[in-house]
């Protein structure tokens, strides 16, 4: 392992150990006292009116994971396989998994972007080595005979929904190979809310009705889907990373720029900033509105590679072949 990446010392390096926040104790006086034990406060926490000492903190993290999970009709002994991709989200998911008493797996997909997939895995390696955790990493080049660097220079639409449906149908694909009936993600309160934000904003009234943090299976070949961590904010998953002593993959896929998923975020960001505790106002105010939406369960099987599909061919089968035709020189309409 490269040891200037690992301690973040090293040129072009985007391999970090956890860092202080705006947050921490520097905005806080001396005399601010933990709302929990009354110990010294050196966590902030604007959104919750509450200030906490360290050990107080990883109380109020744990028990809102928790709180999550207790929402989650899964077994205490149900063994998890948690998708890591090296940052912050995916890793403290883990952690706290672990800490709870879950068995988990960690599943990590290299999607071949140079540099950041290597130091993706290298993350993950120094975390589950120190915490003798199980961990198994596929090459996206080996499964579908591509790399993400490769088909984003052979398709038209942004490359960022397209690696996304990609994770999503070979993580489903990897658990039932892995015997595991259910998938952990780190998706947080941040990327819940800026995703439910931009699908008001488009009114994509299909994405709005499915989105939530639980995902039941519908068929035997579709695992459960879980988010434990929708109920904390990045900055307080940062906060626990710095307190465990964490070292995280930071910063955003180089692939990513431009995305419009950075810019609801943004959007609720500024909001927050002025008014503590919009995110958490706004999606669960959502979830608890919600009705829950009829399973659909009319799939067919993809006539490629036999899994369960809308229609006769899966999404990733069918952008394989047009992947493959026009490497044969054939055009394919858009």
């Amino acid at each position: 392992m490269d040891e200037n990446r690992l301690k973040g010392t090293g040129p072009g390096n985007v391999f970090r150990g956890p860092r202080i926040l705006p947050h921490e104790n520097r905005t806080l006086p001396e005399t601010a006292k933990c709302t929990r034990c009354r110990k010294r406060a050196v966590i902030a926490l604007p959104s919750h009116h509450a200030n906490f000492c360290e050990e107080c903190f990883v109380v109020f993290f744990r028990r809102a994971v928790l709180r999550a999970m207790k929402h989650f009709p899964i077994r205490p002994d149900e063994p998890i396989l948690v998708a890591v991709s090296g940052g912050k989200d995916s890793l403290a998911a883990w952690a706290v998994l672990q800490d709870l008493g879950y068995r988990t797996r960690g599943v990590h997909l290299n999607l071949g972007i140079p540099t950041f997939s290597e130091a993706s895995q290298e993350a993950i390696a120094a975390f589950a080595t120190a915490r003798n955790l199980p961990w198994v990493s596929y090459s996206l080049r080996d499964l579908l005979g591509y790399s993400i660097p490769e088909i984003r220079r052979r398709i038209r639409r942004p490359i960022c929904s397209v690696c996304g449906m990609i994770k999503r149908r070979l993580l489903n694909r990897l658990a039932i190979r892995e015997g595991l009936r259910v998938i952990a993600t780190g998706h947080n309160l941040d990327d819940e809310a800026g995703r439910l934000l931009g699908n008001l904003v488009r009114n994509r009234r299909e994405y709005i009705e499915k989105q939530s943090p639980y995902l039941p299976s519908v068929h035997p070949q579709l695992p459960e889907k879980i988010k434990p961590l929708y109920r904390v904010s990045a900055d307080e998953i940062r906060t626990y990373c710095r307190v465990h002593g964490i070292a995280y993959l930071e910063g955003a896929c180089p692939l990513s720029r431009g995305a419009t998923s950075h810019m609801f975020k943004e959007a609720l960001d500024m909001l927050e900033g002025k008014m503590p505790g919009t995110k958490r106002d706004f999606l669960f105010a959502y979830l608890d509105a919600r009705t829950v939406s009829k399973v659909v369960d009319d799939f067919g099987t993809c006539d490629r590679c036999g899994e369960p599909c809308y229609g006769s061919r899966c999404s990733v089968c069918a952008l394989l072949e047009r992947l493959r035709e026009e490497a044969a020189g054939k055009r394919h309409p858009e």
